[in-house]
C-alpha cells in the first residue's frame, strides 16, 4: 500500500495531482483544511486491506497487514487509521443490514416501501415491521398488502382466554404505575362475578407502597373477600393454606424494570412448587424500552402471559404490541377505562391492531399520503 499527501489551493488542484501521481483508482482517505489551503491524503493498492479487515472480526482473526519500509513511520500511522475506519465502516454495514434483505427490497418496490413506513409509524420496531414484510407474498396492491399485514401482525399476538391457561393461584408482576393492582382486582372482580365472594382471594406481596396496600383492602372490604399480606415463604405459604380451595391473586410489589427484587418476587412463588398462572401487566402507554427493559427480567416460558393495561392513555401501542410479540408472550386481556371488572376487555388481536393504526392515524397521514385505515 502507498499513502501520499498533497496540498494546494483548492480541491481541484488537489485531486488532479493525485490523479496524476497515483491514478485514478487512488482512494481518499482523508480532506482538510490546512493553513488556507487544502490538504488531501490518498492511497492506493487498498485490496489487500480491504480483503483482511472485513472477515477479521467475525472469525476473531487480526487483519494481515502489508510490510511498511521502516524509513516510512507516517504511513505506517496512516495504515493503522485506515485500518481502524474499515472496521468501523464494517460494523456499520453489519448493524444497518443485519443478514438481512428485506430493506433494499423495500427501496426497490414501492408498495413494500410504504407498507414498512407504516408499520414504523404505528410504533413497531424496524426488527418486526421486517419480519411481517418478509411473510407477505409478492403483491402489487398497497391496500392489499396494508390488510395482509394488518392479519398477520393480530396474529402474532397470540390472543388467549385467560382460562385457558390451567391453574388456581394468579401471580401478576408490573413496573410502577402499570396499573398493576387495578389489574388484579379486575381479574378477581370477573371472578367475583362468575364465581361468588366465597370463592376468590387476595395476597399482596407489596409491602413497601403504603396506598397499593390501601387500594387492595379496600376493594377487598368492599366485596367481602379475604385479603392476606406475605413478606417471605412461609406466610405465604400459610396464606395459600388459609385460603385453599379459591382463586387466589397475588398481588406483587410495583418495582423499577432494573430492580432485582422483581426477580425476587417471581422465584419466591415459584419456589411453592404449585400451579401458578405468572402474568406480567405492560402499561401502553409506558415508553417500548421500559416495556422490554421489564419483560427481560424474566426467562422464555417464565410467563404464563401479558396483560396490556391503561390502553385508554396510550398515543400509540404499536411499541407494547411489539414487546409482547418479541418476547413470545401471549396477550390475554387489556384494560382500558377506570372501572373495575369492567374495563378488562377479553384479548383481541385484531381490535388490538385496530386501536394502533387508529392511534397511528391520529397523528397525521402515513408518509406514503394515504390514511392508517384498519382494512377491515
Amino acid at each position: 500500500m502507498r499513502i501520499e499527501r498533497y496540498t494546494a489551493r483548492d480541491s481541484r488542484s488537489a485531486m488532479a495531482q493525485v490523479r496524476a501521481e497515483l491514478g485514478a483508482d487512488a482512494l481518499i482517505l482523508a480532506n482538510k483544511r490546512v493553513g488556507g489551503q487544502i490538504e488531501i491524503t490518498a492511497a492506493v493498492d487498498v485490496e489487500h486491506a480491504v480483503a483482511t479487515a472485513l472477515p477479521a472480526r467475525s472469525g476473531n482473526v487480526q487483519p494481515a497487514r502489508r510490510s511498511v519500509s521502516a524509513d516510512t513511520p507516517a504511513n505506517e500511522i496512516q495504515l493503522k487509521a485506515l485500518e481502524k475506519e474499515l472496521d468501523r465502516l464494517r460494523g456499520i454495514l453489519e448493524k444497518e443490514l443485519g443478514g438481512r434483505n428485506w430493506q433494499e427490497a423495500t427501496v426497490a418496490r414501492g408498495p413494500l416501501s410504504a407498507l414498512r413506513q407504516r408499520l414504523l409509524r404505528m410504533g413497531l420496531s424496524r426488527v418486526l415491521a421486517g419480519e411481517l414484510l418478509d411473510s407477505l407474498p409478492s403483491i402489487e396492491r398497497l391496500d392489499k398488502g396494508w390488510q395482509l399485514i394488518q392479519l398477520s401482525l393480530a396474529e402474532r399476538l397470540q390472543a388467549k382466554h385467560i382460562e385457558q391457561i390451567p391453574g388456581k393461584i394468579t401471580a401478576v408482576y408490573g413496573g410502577t404505575g402499570v396499573g398493576k393492582t387495578s389489574t388484579v382486582a379486575r381479574l378477581a372482580g370477573a371472578d367475583i362475578q362468575r364465581l361468588g365472594p366465597e370463592m376468590v382471594g387476595l395476597i399482596t406481596l407489596d409491602n413497601y407502597r403504603i396506598g397499593a396496600q390501601e387500594q387492595l383492602a379496600s376493594f377487598a372490604d368492599t366485596l367481602g373477600i379475604p385479603l392476606f399480606t406475605a413478606n417471605d415463604r412461609q406466610s405465604l405459604s400459610l396464606a395459600l393454606q388459609k385460603m385453599q380451595g379459591r382463586r387466589i391473586y397475588i398481588d406483587t410489589a410495583g418495582m423499577s424494570q432494573h430492580d432485582a427484587r422483581l426477580r425476587g418476587q417471581y422465584a419466591l412463588i415459584s419456589e411453592l412448587r404449585k400451579p401458578v398462572r405468572h402474568l406480567l401487566v405492560l402499561a401502553a402507554s409506558a415508553q417500548a424500552s421500559q416495556c422490554r427493559a421489564l419483560a427481560a427480567n424474566f426467562s422464555p416460558r417464565a410467563l404464563s402471559g401479558a396483560i396490556i393495561s391503561k390502553v385508554d392513555e396510550a398515543q400509540s401501542l404499536g411499541g407494547v404490541l411489539d414487546v409482547v410479540i418479541s418476547a413470545g408472550l401471549p396477550v390475554l386481556a387489556y384494560s382500558s377505562g377506570q372501572r373495575i371488572p369492567d374495563d378488562l376487555c377479553e384479548a383481541d388481536g385484531i381490535e388490538l391492531v385496530r386501536r394502533a393504526v387508529q392511534l397511528a392515524e391520529v397523528s397525521g397521514a402515513s408518509p406514503a399520503g394515504r390514511p392508517l385505515r384498519f382494512a377491515g
